[in-house]
């Protein structure tokens, strides 16, 4: 009998881990903070000598986007008075807009605050912070500000320190592989040792939009398309308009050769565009007769609405004129050109369209 002597490394065997990041929607913080009051008010007897203050607040902050955060504020605090023989306790609100400075946990704000102590006033701030993320849910955050007081024009400073407590869904977003290391004892067998095969876990994301196939409802997204967490492409709301703006000859409701361009600019956009309508205008100059220009202005109108509707077949119902004569000018002067910028049809339509969120 043989005795053989025999170490078994099991490099291959994992274990897979899931990763859970938070799509955050809210936060909520309670911090600590130190007022330092205007110089100038320590030596103010209206303003009862108010000093320094100590306080406690909470905040409340809406994700925006990546990069931009609004927040409502409300503190209570304690000041100093009458040189520091008395205090004095007031209250804080307002709101901010907040940048976050990309891949840091730098941030900027902006705000406005109302401030009722000694006295009540309204002040501007700007300030800058940093923020320490502890785990997906809580960080660590502290802050510089300067407060400009809009009523009586002093400016105060602070500073706070605070922790914040995400709200948001839990979801997973990355698998990875853990590697276990086995030594098998030593021992005298007689057996012929048989190896072990070793399983990996593979997780396919084909369209590199962090989203797994697995948990992915939409499996070809553009590569600079933000998506939500089934993988599908996030949207926001475009405004589109186009303007029209025909000229004509002087007690003329004849359309120009050049004019065609842009009314085909316009029928071209209410043919992307189904649901959109056009209120067509037609104006005159103050030259001559007020009753003759109401009326000349209408064949202008309904000379561009012909136009629309025959060349271009746009439905007529999508379609209004209205001749308004001399009543709106553009220019009240009395020159040919204070005249000829008066003689005109024009139109403006808006649409609202659904585009892709790019990255960045």
């Amino acid at each position: 009998m043989k005795t053989f002597k025999i170490t078994l490394l099991a490099a291959l065997i994992s274990s897979p881990l899931a990763a859970e990041a938070i799509d955050k929607t809210w936060e909520v913080g309670v911090f600590g903070e130190y007022i330092k009051s205007s110089t100038n008010k320590e030596d103010q007897a209206d303003w009862q000598q108010i000093e320094a203050g100590r306080g406690i607040g909470i905040d409340l902050e809406k994700i925006i986007n990546d990069q931009w955060n609004a927040r409502f504020e409300l503190a209570k605090t304690r000041y100093d008075i009458q040189n520091g023989n008395d205090t004095d306790y007031g209250t804080r609100f307002g709101i901010d807009a907040i940048y976050k400075v990309k891949d840091s946990g730098l941030y900027l704000f902006a705000g406005v605050k109302r401030f009722n102590n000694v006295k009540s006033y309204n002040a501007v701030n700007v300030g800058a912070g940093y923020s320490y993320q502890i785990n997906e849910r809580f960080s660590l955050y502290s802050e510089a500000v300067v407060y400009r007081d809009v009523d009586y024009g002093y400016t105060d400073q602070g500073i706070k320190f605070g922790l914040k407590y995400a709200f948001g869904e839990a979801t997973k977003t990355a698998v990875v592989s853990k590697p276990v290391e086995q030594e098998v004892i030593p021992a005298s067998v007689e057996k012929e040792i048989v190896p072990v095969s070793a399983v990996a876990v593979i997780i396919t994301d084909t369209d590199n939009d962090g989203i797994s196939d697995e948990n992915d409802n939409c499996k070809n997204t553009p590569k600079n398309v933000e998506v939500d967490p089934k993988g599908c492409p996030l949207f926001l709301d475009t405004a589109v308009d186009v303007e029209l703006n025909v000229s004509f000859e002087t007690n003329s409701a004849q359309l120009k050769t050049e004019s065609m361009v842009d009314i085909q600019r316009l029928a071209d956009f209410m043919a992307e565009y189904k649901n959109t309508s056009a209120a067509i205008e037609g104006h005159s100059s103050a030259v001559g007769n007020e009753k003759y220009n109401l009326t000349l202005s209408q064949k202008r109108a309904d000379a561009v609405k012909k136009v629309l509707i025959t060349q271009f077949n746009i439905e007529e119902s999508r379609l209004s004129s209205t001749g308004f004569g001399e009543t709106q000018l553009i220019s009240k002067g009395n020159t040919k050109a204070d005249h000829k910028v008066n003689r005109r049809v024009v139109a403006s339509i808006e649409a609202t369209v659904k585009k892709m969120k790019i990255k960045g």
